[in-house]
């Protein structure tokens, strides 16, 4: 079946539909993902799933009311949005449409890699189908511990400062920082840093190194397929919001303040 995916959003929020659709390609699906780009780079190449810009002219259709030609090709739409205009745009065009709105920061309930599963039919997560989806290229450098201090929310954040003193426990560490951290380099002076590499870089580091250490975030979510690791939550609920991946562990602060992890709490939870 030629499935139409609508899945907006940022890196955490791919890797968390990733269990739904392996779901929908070992049912056999021809899977299309109307996204961010930038979010789904990580992937592997794959036959039967491809990655469409959400900006492109398909979207454009869908949202500005010209749906029936937008889709045309699919025989199937699953809309995975919370408002649900665009599933109706899609269901009036005479697609058949299913509409799985993601859970929102701050809901409560099951977790939300879970219910967009549920959501189309699966009942369990395949973890050897999803990491084939993510399927690191070989040859990564390894490291110690791979440390990532970044995440979209400040509340988010543990101390980039204690990131540091962490990373000077290990013989090998290596700081991991996106665009969106940039302004954080100074703090790690003198250690090694990798900064804005491609997604697929970061699935091949992630791959080889011996541990990982990250706020909540997209890169931690990819990092619990990849390697033992462990998230540091604070403000959000690591019952709904967590990595789901096989090697997934997380430290919830007290009170959902990061700010009282201290390094040693940290590392003494680090996978072994």
């Amino acid at each position: 079946m030629r499935t139409l995916v609508v899945r907006l959003g940022a890196l955490g929020d791919a890797v968390l539909t990733l269990p739904a659709l392996a779901h929908l390609l070992a049912r056999g699906d021809e899977v299309t993902v109307l996204g961010l780009p930038a979010s789904w780079a990580f992937l592997a190449r794959h036959d039967r799933l491809r990655i469409e810009d959400a900006d492109g002219p398909r979207s454009r259709g869908i949202f500005s009311g010209a749906a029936s030609e937008a889709a045309s090709g699919f025989e199937r739409a699953i809309v995975m949005l919370g408002a649900a205009s665009v599933a109706e745009a899609l269901t009036r065009a005479g697609i058949a449409t299913l509409h799985v709105p993601p859970l929102k920061p701050g809901e409560r309930g099951e977790h939300a890699a879970l219910r967009l599963l549920r959501g189309v039919g699966g009942s369990s997560i395949d973890a050897e189908a999803v990491r084939r989806l993510i399927a690191p290229d070989p040859g990564g450098e390894e490291y110690d511990l791979v440390l990532h201090p970044g995440s979209a929310g400040i509340a988010k954040r543990w101390p980039a400062e204690r990131f540091a003193a962490l990373a000077r426990r290990f013989r090998s560490p290596l700081i991991l920082l996106g665009p969106a951290e940039a302004e954080l380099a100074p703090v790690f002076d003198g250690l090694a840093v990798a900064q804005s590499w491609p997604l697929r870089q970061v699935v091949s580091l992630l791959a080889a190194a011996h541990g990982f250490v990250g706020n909540d975030s997209g890169i931690s979510h990819l990092a619990s397929w990849l390697c033992p690791m462990l998230a540091l939550f604070g403000p959000t609920d690591s019952v709904v919001w967590a990595p789901v991946g096989p090697h997934a562990k997380v430290l919830a602060a007290a009170h959902g303040d990061l700010s009282r992890l201290t390094v040693d709490a940290v590392s003494a939870h680090l996978p072994a």
